[in-house]
């Protein structure tokens, strides 16, 4: 299953940045296609996205609704997700903190059988942008 890997320096504190990347809610703000997700049962979230015209067998943007395991390991500040296989293809990535200078490095990696990398680095690209953008609106992000 191909991998891909993106990453971006943000100017925030480590800890405060994965806080609040790690809440369920927080997700659809920053995750690219992202538009809904909540707590489900155990270590399950459930999310709903939608599907870029490019990554569909119709040419058309699809909703897709599943649930998804999600982990998160606060001493490594490291998010673990992943989804049954949804249209014959499997999901799942990781989101990574690391303390770079003064601020944060944000990797995000996934792990899918799409075959559109250009699509999928576009949509971490955007997502890693989204992070960005809030922490320049909102950079006090417990508040």
């Amino acid at each position: 299953m191909p991998e891909y890997q993106r990453s971006l320096t943000i100017a925030a504190a480590p800890d405060e940045l994965f806080d609040y990347l790690s809440r369920v809610e927080n997700l659809p703000k920053y995750f690219s296609g992202l538009s809904e997700a909540h707590g489900a049962t155990g270590g399950e979230i459930h999310v709903t996205a939608v599907e870029p015209p490019e990554a569909t067998e119709s040419g058309k943007p699809e909703k897709v609704e599943s649930n998804a395991s999600f982990e998160v390991d606060a001493d490594q500040r490291a998010i673990r997700w992943g989804t049954p296989a949804l249209n014959d293809h499997d999901y799942g990535g990781r989101l990574q903190v690391t303390p770079e200078g003064d601020g944060a490095r944000l990797a995000v990696t996934l792990h899918t059988e799409h075959d559109a990398p250009d699509v999928i680095n576009a949509g971490i690209d955007e997502t890693l942008r989204n992070v960005e953008r809030l922490v320049t609106q909102k950079p006090d992000l417990q508040n």
